[in-house]
C-alpha cells in the first residue's frame, strides 16, 4: 500500500512537470526572436494600438483638421548651416546635398499630411523639433506622422513610438533606461530577456526593449517636454541630446513658452539647452475660414438649423475678440463641437446656444472663453448618446475625474499616466499593509470556518467516506483543537473562535510582511519559476520554525516531516514569480487587468496544488516510517493532504497579493470607495473604459490612460463645483445611471 501511495505520488508530479515544459515550449518562439523579427511584431502592434486610438480621438471626425505651420524661430533651433554640417559632416555645399532636403529653413513649412515628408526627406539628419501653444495639434501631429510612416516601413527597420514625456523624472531615471522602461510597460512582451548576441555576450542579460533601444531600432517620437516640471526641463534636454547624439532619428514636441524658457533661462536660472543637430516648426493657429468650415461641417452643414446657431460665433473668428482668440487650436475646436453640436439622434433646440460664447460680459478674455470649455466638456460628454446608454450622471463622472486628476497631481506628482496599478499611491503605505495583512487574516479565519462546515457534513455523512473528510478538513482547527473546549456553554465556543479569527490577524500581518520581501507592484502576465536565495533562505527558516513548534506541541517525527512540509511548500511558492505577456499582444488596461487577476488565482491554485502534492508525499512517507496498517495509513495520508492543501492555499493567497498587481488594486479601491463616498464608481475599470471609448475624456497609451489634454487634468484637479449644462431633451432612463451617494 505504501509503494502504491508514494508511486501515485510521483506519478501526479510527474504529469505536473510535463505541464510546465509543455507551458515553456509554447513560449519558446516568442523567447527565441531576433531583434529584426521583434521590430516587425512591435510595428504592427504600434499601428494597430495608433490606429484604434486615432478613431476613439476622433481625428478624422467630421474631416481631418488642417493645421498649418512654419520655420521655428532661428534662436530657438540651430542655424541651417550648423544643422547640414552635424549631419554630413561637411560644409554645406548644395550641389552635394540630397535634392529632397529644404534649402534653408523656409522649406520646412506646410500643412496636414506633409509632416510625412517633412520628417522623412526635407529634415537632415531627422531630428525634428515640434513646437506650438496649448491645444494647438502636437500630439495629434505626432500620431498622424507615426500613422504616415509605418505603412512605408522596410521589414527590419526602425519602428517609430511615442513616448509621453510627462512619466519620466529626470533626476531619477537617464533617458535610455526611461524608453526601455517605458517600453517593457507599454508592450509587456519587450521586458522579456533579449537573445544572446543581443544582450551584449555570455553572462549579460538585457531587455528586449533595451537592445532595440541600443541598436537604434526605435524611432523615438517624445511628446511632451512642456509637461515635466520646469526645473527639469532643461536637464531633460540635456539628457537626450547625450542619449540620442546627432545622427540619431527623433521627434520632440513641447510648447513654445515653455521651450524657449530651457533654451534661454531667466538670468540665475541656469545654463539653456536646445535639441541639438535638429531642425524646427512651430504650429500655427486654424485659420478662421477653415475653423468656420470645420464647425459648420461638424454640425450638419453649411444651412442647417445645427450649423446657422454658430453664424454669431463664426463672424468673431476673424477678430481679436474672446471667442476669436479662443477657437483657433484643434483643442478648443474640439471641445466646442463637443458641447453645442448635437450627435445623430440629438437635437439641437436641447443644447446651449454657442452664441453665448460671444457674450464679453460672461466672457471678456479668451481664457474665460476656453475655462468655459472645459468645464462645459464633462457634462457634455456623460449626456445620453444613442446606442451607449449613460451608467453614471455627469455629476458622479465630474466627481470621480475630479479624484483621479487630483490623485495625479497630488500622489504622482503632477504626472499623466493613469494606471490602475497605480491606485494603491492613493492609500497610505501603512494603511495598505494593514490591509493586506488583514485579507490575510480574513483568508485564514474563513478557511477555518470552512472547515469547520466540512467537519461538520464528515460527520454527517458518517461512514469511512465522512471520516477521510473530518480527517482532511481538521488542519485549520488545530490551532482551536490545541486550546481545547472543555464543553462548555455555546457561547464559550463562539468567543474562542473569535478569539482564534482575532488572532489570525496579526498572524496575516505577519505572513504578508514576510511576502512583502520581495512585492511586485507591476502587473503579472503569467506566472513562472525563479530559483532565487532568498526563497530558499526563507523556506530553511520556516521549516525551522514549524519544526520546532510541532516537536514541543506533538512529537519529533511530527516536527521534522511538517516542518520538512511546511519548507517544501514556502520554497515552491516564492519561487513562483510573475512574467511578463508575449510580443505581439496589444495591452489594454483591461487586458492587462485580466492577465493579472489570473495570474493572482494562478497563485494561489499553485499554491494549493503543491500544497496538497507536499502533504501527500510526506504524509504517506511519515505513514511508512511510523509502521501504520493500511487504514492508518491512508487517514495519515489524507490528513497530511489536509494540512499541505489548506497551508498551501493561505500561502498561495499570501504570494498572490505580492507578486500581482491585483490584489492590492481590488484592496485599495474598495478602501477608497469607502473613504470617499462617491468619488469612485463600484465598477472603476467599465467607468475608465468608457470615458475613453464612448466618451473622449480619457486617451489611452499602451496600458494606461491619460487625460485627452493635460490641462483638462489640471482644471479638474482645481475644480469646484459648476452649473451643469441644460439636459439634452433625450433624458436617460433612470436604470441606466449607476447612482451613488454624493459628498
Amino acid at each position: 500500500m505504501g509503494g502504491t501511495t508514494v508511486g501515485l505520488v510521483v506519478g501526479v508530479a510527474s504529469l505536473w512537470m510535463s505541464w510546465l515544459g509543455y507551458q515553456a515550449d509554447r513560449r519558446e518562439h516568442a523567447d527565441s526572436l531576433g531583434l529584426t523579427a521583434m521590430t516587425d511584431e512591435l510595428a504592427l502592434a504600434v499601428r494597430t494600438q495608433w490606429q484604434a486610438e486615432a478613431r476613439v480621438r476622433r481625428l478624422d471626425e467630421p474631416y481631418p483638421l488642417a493645421v498649418p505651420w512654419r520655420p521655428a524661430h532661428a534662436d530657438l533651433v540651430e542655424p541651417w548651416d550648423t544643422l547640414v554640417r552635424t549631419t554630413t559632416g561637411a560644409p554645406a555645399d548644395r550641389a552635394a546635398l540630397s535634392p529632397a532636403w529644404a534649402g534653408g529653413p523656409e522649406g520646412l513649412a506646410g500643412s496636414d499630411a506633409e509632416i510625412v515628408e517633412v520628417f522623412t526627406a526635407r529634415v537632415p539628419g531627422r531630428r525634428l523639433l515640434i513646437l506650438g501653444e496649448p491645444g494647438g495639434g502636437k500630439t495629434m501631429m505626432l500620431v498622424r506622422l507615426l500613422l504616415g510612416l509605418l505603412p512605408s516601413r522596410e521589414p527590419g527597420s526602425p519602428v517609430p513610438v511615442i513616448f509621453p514625456l510627462a512619466s519620466w523624472d529626470p533626476d531619477r531615471l537617464e533617458l535610455d533606461a526611461w524608453l526601455a522602461e517605458r517600453l517593457a510597460t507599454d508592450y509587456p512582451g519587450l521586458a522579456a530577456p533579449a537573445p544572446a548576441p543581443a544582450a551584449g555576450g555570455p553572462g549579460q542579460v538585457t531587455s528586449r526593449a533595451r537592445a532595440l533601444l541600443d541598436q537604434r531600432l526605435i524611432i523615438p517620437l517624445l511628446d511632451g517636454l512642456d509637461e515635466l516640471p520646469p526645473h527639469t526641463r532643461a536637464v531633460a534636454l540635456d539628457a537626450v541630446n547625450r542619449a540620442l547624439p546627432p545622427g540619431t532619428p527623433l521627434v520632440l514636441t513641447s510648447r513654445t513658452a515653455e521651450y524657449r524658457t530651457a533654451v534661454d533661462p531667466p538670468a540665475g536660472a541656469g545654463v539653456g539647452v536646445r535639441l541639438t543637430g535638429a531642425a524646427g516648426i512651430e504650429l500655427r493657429a486654424v485659420a478662421p475660414e477653415e475653423a468656420a468650415a470645420y464647425l459648420r461641417r461638424d454640425a450638419g452643414g453649411e444651412g442647417t438649423p445645427s450649423a446657422e446657431r454658430w453664424r454669431p460665433v463664426l463672424s468673431l473668428l476673424p477678430t481679436d475678440t474672446p471667442v476669436g482668440q479662443a477657437l483657433c487650436t484643434p483643442l478648443m475646436l474640439f471641445l466646442a463641437r463637443t458641447i453645442y453640436n448635437p450627435r445623430p439622434g440629438e437635437h439641437p433646440a436641447a443644447f446651449p446656444d454657442p452664441a453665448e460664447l460671444c457674450d464679453t460680459t460672461r466672457f471678456p478674455t479668451a481664457a474665460d472663453v476656453r475655462a468655459q470649455l472645459f468645464d462645459g466638456f464633462i457634462p457634455a460628454a456623460y449626456r445620453p448618446l444613442p446606442g451607449h446608454p449613460v451608467r453614471w450622471t455627469s455629476r458622479q463622472a465630474q466627481q470621480t475625474l475630479t479624484f483621479l486628476a487630483r490623485h495625479l497631481e497630488d500622489d504622482l506628482h503632477g504626472g499623466a499616466d493613469l494606471a490602475w496599478w497605480q491606485l494603491r499611491l492613493a492609500v497610505p503605505d501603512a494603511t495598505r499593509r494593514l490591509l493586506a495583512g488583514a485579507a490575510v487574516g480574513a483568508a485564514m479565519s474563513l478557511l477555518m470556518l470552512l472547515s469547520f462546515g466540512l467537519f461538520i457534513l464528515g460527520l454527517f455523512v458518517g461512514d469511512r467516506l465522512g471520516s477521510l473528510l473530518a480527517m482532511f478538513s481538521w488542519a485549520p482547527q488545530l490551532p482551536f483543537v490545541l486550546w481545547g473546549w472543555d464543553g462548555g456553554p455555546q457561547w464559550s465556543l463562539i468567543w474562542k473562535y473569535a478569539a482564534l479569527c482575532a488572532a489570525y490577524l496579526p498572524a496575516g500581518w505577519l505572513l504578508s510582511h514576510v511576502f512583502r520581501l520581495r512585492e511586485r507592484n507591476t502587473p503579472a502576465a503569467r506566472g513562472r519559476w525563479s530559483w532565487n536565495r532568498r526563497s530558499l533562505l526563507l523556506a530553511l527558516g520556516t521549516a525551522v520554525l514549524v519544526g520546532t513548534v510541532l516537536d514541543f506541541l506533538l512529537d519529533r517525527v511530527a516536527g521534522i516531516g511538517w516542518g520538512a512540509v511546511a519548507g517544501l511548500v514556502c520554497w515552491l511558492i516564492t519561487a513562483w514569480s510573475a512574467a511578463p505577456a508575449d510580443l505581439a499582444s496589444v495591452t489594454s488596461p483591461q487586458e492587462l487587468l485580466q492577465q493579472d487577476r489570473k495570474a493572482f488565482w494562478t497563485f494561489v491554485r499553485t499554491g494549493a496544488l503543491l500544497g496538497l502534492l507536499a502533504g501527500l508525499l510526506l504524509g504517506a512517507l511519515l505513514g511508512v516510517l511510523l509502521g501504520y496498517l493500511s487504514g492508518d495509513l491512508i487517514d495519515s495520508t489524507v490528513f497530511g493532504c489536509g494540512i499541505g492543501f489548506w497551508s498551501g492555499l493561505v500561502l498561495g493567497l499570501a504570494a498572490a497579493l505580492h507578486r500581482t498587481a491585483w490584489g492590492d488594486f481590488t484592496l485599495s479601491r474598495l478602501y477608497l470607495a469607502a473613504r470617499h463616498r462617491g468619488a469612485l464608481p463600484r465598477h472603476l475599470m467599465a467607468f475608465l473604459a468608457d470615458a475613453h471609448q464612448v466618451r473622449g475624456v480619457l486617451r489611452q497609451v499602451g496600458p494606461v490612460y491619460q487625460f485627452r489634454h493635460i490641462d483638462l487634468q489640471r482644471r479638474l484637479a482645481r475644480h469646484t463645483e459648476a452649473p451643469p449644462l441644460p439636459a439634452p431633451a433625450r433624458a436617460a432612463r433612470p436604470e441606466d445611471a449607476e447612482e451613488r451617494p454624493l459628498t
